[in-house]
């Protein structure tokens, strides 16, 4: 940090490619939402496309650990998800404390229809880039997460802990 709480020009440089990326996210997020707008919310997607990816089903814990939110946010999205006949809640039988998400057959039906549109609206959102840049900017991010990952874990917040 240099005198009086400005920056040197190397740490000036680390904030703007945060403000940069935090940019970046948030215009891609505004036309995704937009996207998904007459289909569900960008939180119950991810919910639907989790579970489609995991046919067993999750525990709220792994569920939350996949999306970075706390189960107790979950509950909700899972709530309403569920009164939609999109995903069920079925306790463990060999321990009953522990309950899984399931999708229903109605909700793979439906998460195979949204979660390929909106991947094509992602491919729609990036065809302008480079390859290279693509994978540039990959192999970058690749490197980011696992810097914070590591401070994550270090601190102790590396499985959405808080």
């Amino acid at each position: 940090m240099g005198d009086r709480g400005t920056l040197a020009p190397t740490e000036r440089a680390r904030v703007g490619m945060w403000i940069r990326m935090a940019r970046a996210y948030n215009l891609a997020m505004r036309e995704l939402r937009a996207g998904l707008r007459e289909e569900c919310t960008m939180p119950q997607f991810d919910v639907l496309a989790q579970l489609r990816r995991t046919p067993e089903g999750l525990t709220f814990s792994a569920l939350s650990e996949k999306l970075l939110v706390t189960a107790g946010n979950l509950t909700g999205i899972v709530d309403r998800l569920e009164k939609q006949g999109l995903c069920r809640r079925e306790t463990n039988p060999k321990d009953r404390r522990q309950i899984f998400i399931r999708l229903t057959e109605a909700g793979h039906k439906y998460a195979d229809s949204i979660v390929p549109r909106h991947e094509q609206d992602i491919v729609r959102l990036f065809k302008d880039l480079p390859e290279n840049t693509v994978q540039n900017m990959r192999d970058d991010l690749d490197r980011a997460i696992a810097v914070l990952e590591k401070i994550a874990e270090a601190s102790g917040r590396a499985r959405g802990e808080e």
